[in-house]
C-alpha cells in the first residue's frame, strides 16, 4: 500500500517537518494502523473492545504525523550508517549526547539526540540488525520484571510481572549506560522531556526501558513510543492500568514483530 503525494498528510509533513517523507510498502504503517483504528474489522474482532470509536478530525492527522517521523527515525537509524542518518534526519554531530553505534549480545545498539523541535531527549534503540541482535531477541526465557514507577503527581506505583530476559538485559545495559548523560541534560534543560523509541526488538526494549527509567524522580516524566515491539512484558491486569498512559505501542494488523524490509 503506498501514500499518494497529494493527500494532506503529505502535505503538511513535507511543510512541517525536515525528515523526508518515505514511500513504500514497510514504510506506510502508519496509514495502516489508522485503517485498523477506523474499524479493521479482521484485526478489530481480535483485539479490540465493542466501545472502540472511529478516530478522526485534526488532532488524529496531527498524531500520525507526530508518529510518522518518530518511525522513519527508527527506518533511517536502522538502515544508513550513523553520519548519513544525522543528515538525513536533520540533525547535526552536536546534537547527538551519546551513541553506541555497533550492537553487542543483550546490547542492541542506540543513540540520544537532542530534539530541539519537540524539546526531547530522543533515546532511539535499533531492532534486530545483526546476528548478536537475533541471539538477543531467541533469548526469550521469562523472567521476573517488577518495578516501583512514579507517575506525573510523582506517586510510586508498584508493577508486577514477567519479561522477556534477552529484552530486560538489554533495558538494564542501556539503562546503565545512558543514566549519567540523561541525569546531565535534564538538569540543564528540566524543560525538556524524555523519549524513548525503538522498533521490533527495539521497540520491546524501549517500553522496558521506560519502566526502569521512571523509577527515578529524575525521569518520571519519559515516555515510549514501541513500533512493532514483541510480546515483551506480561503484567497483571491491575499494573497494566497504572502504566498505559506512559507507553504507546503501534502494531501493524495481527503482527507482532514487523521487520523492515531488506
Amino acid at each position: 500500500m503506498n501514500i499518494p503525494k497529494d493527500t494532506d498528510i503529505h502535505k503538511h509533513y513535507i511543510k512541517h517537518h525536515r525528515l523526508p517523507f518515505i514511500f513504500g510498502k514497510a514504510k506506510t504503517v502508519l496509514v495502516q494502523c489508522c485503517m485498523q483504528f477506523q474499524g479493521n474489522l479482521h484485526v478489530a474482532s481480535v483485539y479490540a473492545g465493542s466501545d472502540c470509536v472511529e478516530l478522526k478530525g485534526p488532532e488524529v492527522l496531527a498524531e500520525l504525523i507526530r508518529l510518522l517521523r518518530l518511525l522513519n527515525l527508527c527506518y533511517l537509524f536502522s538502515k544508513r550508517p550513523f553520519p548519513i542518518f544525522l543528515e538525513s534526519a536533520g540533525y547535526s554531530p552536536e546534537d547527538v549526547l551519546l551513541q553506541e553505534p555497533k550492537a553487542g549480545l543483550l546490547k542492541p545498539a542506540f543513540t540520544i539526540l537532542d530534539d530541539k523541535e519537540t524539546k526531547c531527549f530522543l533515546l532511539l534503540i535499533r531492532g534486530t540488525h545483526s546476528i548478536k541482535d537475533t541471539l538477543t531477541a531467541a533469548t526469550g526465557a521469562v523472567v521476573p520484571f517488577h518495578h516501583s514507577v512514579l507517575d506525573e503527581g510523582g506517586v510510586k506505583k508498584l508493577v508486577l510481572g514477567y519479561a522477556h530476559c534477552g529484552m530486560v538485559a538489554a533495558a538494564r545495559w542501556i539503562a546503565k549506560c545512558t543514566t549519567p548523560c540523561l541525569l546531565k541534560a535534564v538538569n540543564q534543560q528540566p524543560d525538556y522531556k524524555i523519549k524513548i523509541v525503538g522498533h521490533s526488538l527495539g521497540g520491546g526494549t524501549a517500553a522496558l526501558l521506560a519502566y526502569i527509567l521512571r523509577e527515578r524522580k529524575e525521569f518520571f516524566s519519559s515516555t515510549c513510543v514501541a513500533f512493532a515491539p514483541g510480546v515483551q512484558l506480561n503484567t497483571t491486569a491491575n499494573s497494566h492500568a497504572k502504566v498505559k498512559h506512559f507507553i504507546l505501542s503501534s502494531v501493524i494488523k495481527d503482527s507482532y514483530i514487523r521487520m523492515y524490509e531488506t
